[in-house]
């Protein structure tokens, strides 16, 4: 039997299905556009390679849509008909069954199943990789740090994926508030695997929770070093868009959204996301967007019905409300009220339940009752994190909050709000301190007050 690169059995049939297999690996982990390539290269060399048939049903959960579905379920098909032919090892097995798992709706049991596998085998990337995938997705974050904290000594520098490991891990840390560990695993990462795009961007993560403006526009202006990534190149660019937005260059941040976000008009979930939020952020600071809205909005429209992942579903709502398409937004609103009540998916249910409350309160944000919206999006607050998604997407949200504090007159607590926020960026954070200079600008009068919820945004920023 042939073994893949960290050491573990693998049931190929031939050397040319496990040097796909092992290339398959590295460009999973490298978040390469050419990972579906070397799967089907794999595959092509060994039919009946039931593991590359379950990991590429798993791959295709990963994106969130529901015409996918079918295809992950013929996947599944595929395993089940390859083991029938050859006999596969325990750790493979796992793999297939987490697929069925996840499909039967229990994406946490199929996180757990793959997790399994790490007890016995640790140092198995393929089952790293796809159950930090999930946990990210469900905002799992604790059990996300604790599986890469109990792996991660299995990997020294020698090991051919030991950068990428070490990115998973420096993303953990960062997710979980560490931000110093983070930022040295994060860096020593892509020494290791100058390809880990990863690890970059949870450097850039750690850099935009510290308010690290300048360390994150140096961090990220080199775009050579994601050109190999699949659409999470993209996502690179949001970020760095996003210190740009910090620093009041909004010319650049639409050149980098025309260029880089949406160079490539995609309706990937992900990227809907990169583009809707910039854009809130944009409209927040009274920018002009044009008819960029338009777009992403034509695209969210398909999507309405999809009710894969509740991240994905507020980002399409922000798409369509960006555009007036309310009563389409106001539709993802009901569909995440009644799936919070009745989904036969536990983790759908929770998330659903705060996302119901995030999606109306933008709703009511887009109509300009702002008091309604401070009161939606606050109750929703707590829970967002059960959407899954990063700090750093699902501060739109918070944005959105504080924008509604402001503009209904709740000032205190905007400003209590704020001044927490301006210190865990380690007091640089211009959406903060100058939305706290207005804030206390006017508070030497009732009409400075109401000037505060009425001036243009682009003056705060």
């Amino acid at each position: 039997m042939f073994e893949d690169l960290s050491g573990d059995r693998i049931s190929v049939a031939n050397e040319a299905a496990r040097l796909g297999w092992n290339d398959t690996l590295e460009a999973l982990m490298a978040h390469a556009a050419a990972t579906p390539e070397h799967l089907g290269r794999t595959l092509a060399a060994d039919p009946d390679f039931a593991l590359a048939h379950a990991a590429k049903g798993l791959m295709l959960l990963t994106l969130a849509r529901a015409e996918l579905t079918g295809t992950a379920r013929h996947c599944l098909d595929h395993a089940r008909m390859a083991m029938a032919q050859r006999e596969i090892t325990p750790r493979e097995l796992r793999v297939v069954e987490a697929l069925e798992l996840w499909l039967g709706d229990k994406p946490r049991l199929a996180a757990l199943k793959l997790e399994s596998i790490l007890e016995t085998h640790p140092r198995d990337v393929l089952a790293l990789k796809l159950s930090h995938a999930i946990r990210f997705m469900l905002g799992d974050q604790a059990e996300m740090l604790a599986k890469l904290e109990a792996v991660a000594p299995h990997f020294d520098d020698r090991h051919p994926l030991a950068g990428y490991v070490s990115g998973c891990h420096a993303f953990a840390l960062e997710e979980r508030g560490f931000y110093a560990e983070a930022e040295r695993k994060g860096r020593r990462a892509v020494e290791l695997a100058p390809r880990d795009a990863w690890g970059r961007h949870a450097v850039a993560h750690v850099l935009e929770m510290t308010g690290r403006v300048d360390d994150g526009i140096a961090w990220l202006d080199d775009g050579r070093h994601w050109a190999h990534a699949n659409n999470f190149r993209f996502h690179m660019v949001w970020h760095l868009a996003l210190f740009r937005l910090e620093r009041g260059e909004m010319r650049e941040v639409l050149r980098l959204y025309d260029d880089g976000i949406r160079a490539e008009r995609t309706d990937d979930y992900r990227d809907i996301a990169n583009g809707a939020a910039l854009l809130a952020r944009l409209s927040y600071a009274g920018v002009d967007v044009g008819t960029r809205w338009d777009e992403l909005a034509d695209l969210a429209g398909k999507r309405v019905t999809d009710g894969r992942l509740v991240f994905a579903d507020l980002h399409y709502a922000v798409a369509l409300l960006g555009a007036g398409r309310a009563d389409m937004a106001g539709a993802i609103a009901d569909h995440l009220a009644q799936d919070g009540l009745v989904h036969r998916s536990v983790e759908r249910r929770e998330a659903s339940r705060s996302g119901a409350l995030a999606a109306y309160g933008l709703v009511a944000f887009q109509a300009g009752d702002y008091q309604e919206a401070a009161r939606l999006l606050g109750a929703a607050r707590s829970g967002l994190i059960s959407i899954g998604g990063s700090h750093a997407q699902r501060d739109l949200f918070e944005q959105a909050y504080i924008e509604s504090l402001v503009r209904s007159g709740a000032h205190d607590r905007a400003a209590h709000i704020l001044t927490e926020r301006l210190a865990r960026r380690g007091g640089d954070n211009l959406f903060a301190s100058r939305r706290l200079a207005r804030l206390r600008a006017g508070q030497t009068g009732r009409v400075a007050a109401l000037g505060v919820a009425a001036t243009p945004l682009a003056l705060a920023h």
